[in-house]
C-alpha cells in the first residue's frame, strides 16, 4: 500500500540507538514497531563508542559491518528506510556500500569534525544536520549545500520544555525539530509550527534504569509514536483549509 504524501506531510525519524541495548533481536522489534506505528525512517548511531566516550563501557552499542547489512536487509524488507548518524568515514563508506539514502550529522560532530561533515555532505545524499550544540545564531548556517536540512535542537537529555525556544519553521533556515524532551507534546508544537521532520528516540521501556537512560527517558514509545503520526497527520490537513 502506497503512503498517501499529499496527507503524510511530516516525516517521521524513529531513533533506535542506543536504546536497542545492543540487541539485535530487539533492533528487529523496534524496526517493525516503528513501522507498524507510523515512522518514515528508522535511525542508528554508528561509532567506535571506546574512541568516541573514551572508555569501552558502551562497546555493546557499536554496530558491525556485518550486522549493519542484515539490519539494513531488515528494512528493506518491510520496506522502511534506515538510515544513520555517522560518526567516522569508515562507517560512512559502509553505508555508502549498502547505498543509504539519508545521512544524519550530530551537532557534536558540526562541532568537533567539520572534515567529516564535509565528506557526508559531499556524497551528494541528502543529509539532515541537528544544531544542539552550533551556535547559528552568532553564526549562520555552517553549511550551504542544497542536499541539507536542519534541525532545531536543544543538547540536553532530556530536555525541559521551558529550555525550547521552538521556531517558526515556515520562516526559518529550520525544516525540523529534534527532540529530546519527556512525551511528543513539543513535537506537536513543532508540527503546528511547520515543521516538516521529527526526530525522536524510540525505547519498548521508557523507565529502564541503565547507563544510557537518559535516551529512554527522552524517547517515545509505540503509543506515543501512534499518536504523534496521528496528530501529525491531522494538523497538516487542517492547515491546508486555512
Amino acid at each position: 500500500m502506497k503512503i498517501n504524501k499529499e496527507q503524510r506531510a511530516v516525516k517521521i525519524i524513529s531513533e533506535i540507538a542506543p536504546q536497542h541495548m545492543g540487541s539485535m533481536n530487539e533492533i528487529q522489534r523496534m524496526i517493525i514497531q516503528s513501522k507498524i506505528n507510523g515512522a518514515d525512517i528508522v535511525k542508528l548511531q554508528l561509532y567506535s563508542s571506546e574512541k568516541l566516550w573514551g572508555d569501552k563501557e558502551r562497546l555493546y552499542l557499536d554496530t558491525t559491518k556485518s550486522e549493519l547489512k542484515v539490519i539494513k536487509d531488515y528494512c528493506d524488507n518491510i520496506n522502511i528506510e534506515l538510515s544513520a548518524s555517522i560518526f567516522d568515514e569508515e562507517k560512512l563508506d559502509w553505508c555508502e556500500e549498502l547505498n543509504f539514502k539519508t545521512y544524519k550529522i550530530a551537532s557534536r560532530t558540526v562541532k568537533d569534525d567539520i572534515n567529516l561533515c564535509e565528506k557526508i555532505i559531499n556524497t551528494n545524499k541528502k543529509t539532515i544536520i541537528s544544531l544542539g550544540m552550533y551556535d547559528y545564531e552568532k553564526n549562520g548556517e555552517p553549511f550551504n549545500q542544497e542536499n541539507i536540512e536542519y534541525l532545531y535542537c536543544v543538547a540536553n537529555y532530556p530536555t525541559m520544555l521551558y529550555q525550547i525556544k521552538m521556531p517558526d519553521f515556515e520562516n526559518s533556515f529550520f525544516s525540523g525539530f529534534s527532540d529530546h524532551t519527556v512525551g511528543i507534546d513539543a513535537c506537536i508544537f513543532a508540527v503546528s509550527r511547520g515543521a516538516k521532520i521529527i526526530e525522536k528516540h524510540f525505547s519498548n521501556n521508557k523507565s529502564l534504569n541503565v547507563k544510557t537512560q537518559a535516551a529512554h527517558i527522552g524517547a517515545m514509545d509505540m503509543h506515543d509514536l501512534e499518536n504523534l503520526r496521528k496528530f501529525s497527520d491531522s494538523i497538516n490537513l487542517l492547515k491546508k483549509n486555512l
